[in-house]
């Protein structure tokens, strides 16, 4: 029964709604509902974003700087870029996911992942 609990909670968080669960959870534990408004929940995305465009800033946009990793196109590297930064830029783009959700959950936009489906049809 505990192994099937392990796998089914593996599985929520592989979706949208599941992630969102797991989100919205991690705040109750810590008594934050009461600070995430919507307006505090933008503030603190809007954050996020900045600390990720800052690692692209000074950059440039020369095509030259990235390197295909497949042939159909779909995936890019950033050229003598580090792992360290690399992995830099996956934390700070997960924080803003992470805000994104909360807000979506907090609006009460339970599946934001059905609305970007949507959106993209």
């Amino acid at each position: 029964e505990h192994q099937n609990e392990l796998t089914q909670d593996r599985q929520n968080v592989q979706t949208v709604p599941g992630i969102t669960r797991k989100i919205r959870n991690f705040a109750n534990d810590r008594e934050w509902p009461k600070y995430h408004t919507p307006r505090n929940l933008v503030l603190a995305m809007l954050g996020e974003a900045g600390e990720l465009a800052e690692l692209f800033q000074f950059h440039g946009d020369q095509l030259s700087h990235f390197v295909e990793t497949s042939k159909d196109g779909d995936g890019m590297v950033i050229e003598g870029w580090e792992e360290e930064k690399l992995d830099h830029v996956q934390q700070e783009m997960a924080d803003v996911c992470i805000y994104l959700l909360r807000l979506a959950d907090v609006v009460g936009i339970h599946d934001l992942g059905r609305s970007l489906l949507a959106r993209r049809t």
